[in-house]
């Protein structure tokens, strides 16, 4: 699991995430507010969709069996409250852990502990060679 929690990709990277908790219970990520707006100043909805997908990709990746890897096959994602500064956290947990898939339940918080948008993501195992 040090190999996922090392390198977050790119995109994790460009948006200043950082990893804060990383097993197969749940996985906890933040990013920053700042350099992560849209044009009205307010957190982007498109990087509440990257927490909840990554973190849920990295949830699915630390359940995937041996020889398997974990890909994205639905997200879904509810923006409930705006965000202006500080950062927001993901936790990502399973809701349904099977042999072929598994979904993840993703809360995203702010600063303050308010639910500032919830999502879900279905990820499916499939043979490491096809990744």
């Amino acid at each position: 699991m040090n190999t996922i929690s090392d390198n977050l990709g790119e995109l994790a990277t460009t948006m200043g995430a950082t990893m804060l908790t990383v097993s197969a219970d749940e996985v906890v990520m933040s990013i920053p507010v700042q350099g992560n707006r849209q044009p009205f100043h307010l957190l982007h909805g498109g990087a509440n969709a990257v927490l909840v997908e990554h973190s849920a990709s990295i949830l699915a990746q630390c359940l995937a069996p041996q020889g398997r890897a974990a890909v994205g096959t639905e997200l879904n994602i509810s923006q409930l409250r705006s965000v202006t500064q500080g950062t927001v956290t993901a936790r990502a947990i399973p809701i349904n852990v099977g042999k072929s898939s598994m979904c993840a339940l993703v809360d995203i918080h702010d600063d303050a502990g308010n639910l500032t948008a919830t999502g879900r993501m279905t990820c499916v195992f499939i043979h490491a060679g096809q990744a």
